[in-house]
């Protein structure tokens, strides 16, 4: 069961970095290539409106195109964190259901956001984050032996000294 746990978790975070990967090689393909005639028209509205964003003035295209970016780092991040997790303290992942429920909570709003706003890869790819962090989250783990404390002195049945 711990294995199960410890699978599914780990495909939610793969999930995460696979698609913060795949939209920075988009993002690179893009800036590459030759750009589509009925988008130049709208990059040149983007870069010709400034707002000010309190002490810098960045172009609306700037600004997309940082978050955008930023956005990808994070997903990669946030999911090699939960690899590491995974393979580096395994028994946090199986024991720590609010661990698995937090990245099934993050999973959940970013699928909600993609099915809103995003094309069909990052729906996919948070579909499976969010079944498989579903899966470890639901999966009930004992508790490793490790982690058993044994009784305090004071809940057994011995005499204290003062008494005997």
């Amino acid at each position: 069961m711990q294995r199960r746990v410890l699978t599914t978790f780990r495909i939610g975070a793969w999930s995460w970095v696979v698609t913060g990967v795949g939209h920075l090689a988009l993002t690179a393909v893009a800036a590459l290539g030759p750009g589509d005639p009925g988008e130049a028209g709208a990059v040149a509205a983007m870069r010709g409106y400034r707002p000010e964003i309190p002490g810098v003035r960045r172009s609306l295209y700037d600004l997309d195109q940082g978050m955008s970016l930023v956005m990808a780092v994070a997903l990669i991040f946030g999911g090699l964190v939960c690899a590491h997790v995974a393979r580096s303290a395994p028994d946090l992942v199986t024991r720590s259901r609010r661990l698995r429920t937090l990245a099934l909570l993050a999973s959940l709003a970013a699928l909600g956001v993609s099915l809103w706003l995003l094309p069909a890869p990052p729906i996919a790819l948070f579909t499976i984050a969010t079944v498989t962090f579903a899966w470890s989250s639901a999966t009930t783990t004992p508790p490793s032996p490790a982690t058993t404390t044994p009784p305090s002195p004071a809940t057994t049945n011995h005499p204290s000294p003062a008494t005997s």
